[in-house]
């Protein structure tokens, strides 16, 4: 029983980024390779993530509509071509071959914003920027759903073990300050991961292609996840532009292999980014 126990609170308080490295390198691909790295996908002179992105001759990029969250993704802001991806804590990673661009959004100085908190980062980003700020919650590891109106409100949860209470313990903050939106989602970074993201999110309609948005998620501890941001077509054939956080913290970041963002993946199939093997995705949606 107390093996069970403890095995519950694992999973309450891990996720992709709580891990003993010799389990996690079972799915890392190894980026120490002396391939050569072409731009010809991409136009270094923009800072736009759909700008950035160099179609594959022949094919055309799919059309968003106007303020929708596939939108926000295609029109991601980067910062200047060439930049490294950096730690939290403003040293570089190892890997500088494997992306073409980073986005604006900053770390934080604490090791928390990791893969499937990247992402969380830019839904709720997109919902603040709209002023959906009833659309704003996410659910725990534990299955406790925190929201951002609830926090702004006061309400702040208690962790013990494997249980979650939530007590008001702070002042409301009616004027939807950013400072504390952003403090409110290091609650979420903390107690949230790929786990609850693959439980509780909505599937994908679509089973026989990716569509923007699409989160494609290795449930565990240790797991991770990518986002679909871009999306090009011809006829049936497609390709998708990726991006990702990591372990630790570190930049958001858009995928390459070779210097091209666009990855010809199913579904179906196995899918394998440069530092990640996903053998049995789950694709969800926010």
């Amino acid at each position: 029983m107390k093996s069970i126990y403890r095995f519950l609170i694992l999973i309450l308080f891990f996720n992709c980024n709580k891990s003993e490295k010799s389990v996690f390198e079972t799915n890392i691909i190894s980026s120490k390779n002396k391939e050569h790295v072409e731009t010809k996908f991409v136009n270094a002179k923009f800072n736009i993530l759909k700008d950035r992105l160099i179609p594959m001759p022949g094919y055309q990029r799919v059309e968003t509509k106007l303020n929708s969250w596939e939108s926000f993704l295609q029109n991601l802001n980067l910062q200047e071509f060439g930049k490294p991806i950096l730690k939290y804590d403003g040293t570089e990673i190892s890997d500088q071959k494997h992306h073409v661009g980073i986005l604006t959004y900053d770390v934080g100085s604490k090791d928390l914003q990791q893969c499937a908190d990247a992402l969380i980062r830019l839904r709720a980003e997109y919902l603040f920027k709209n002023e959906k700020y009833n659309a704003i919650h996410f659910k725990f590891t534990s299955g406790h759903q925190f929201s951002w109106n609830e926090y702004a409100d006061g309400l702040r949860p208690i962790v013990s073990g494997n249980n979650v209470d939530f007590s008001k313990r702070a002042a409301p903050n009616s004027i939807n300050s950013y400072q504390d939106f952003r403090q409110y989602l290091d609650i979420i970074y903390t107690y949230a991961g790929t786990i609850s993201l693959a439980r509780d999110l909505k599937e994908s309609k679509n089973k026989t292609e990716f569509n923007i948005g699409d989160l494609i998620i290795t449930p565990g501890s240790p797991g991770h996840v990518v986002m679909i941001v871009d999306k090009i077509e011809k006829g049936n054939e497609k390709r998708y532009a990726l991006i990702e956080g990591y372990t630790p913290a570190q930049s958001i970041h858009i995928l390459s292999k070779n210097g091209n963002p666009w990855f010809d993946m199913k579904p179906s199939k196995e899918i394998i980014t440069p530092r990640y093997h996903f053998e049995k995705p789950v694709i969800k949606q926010f």
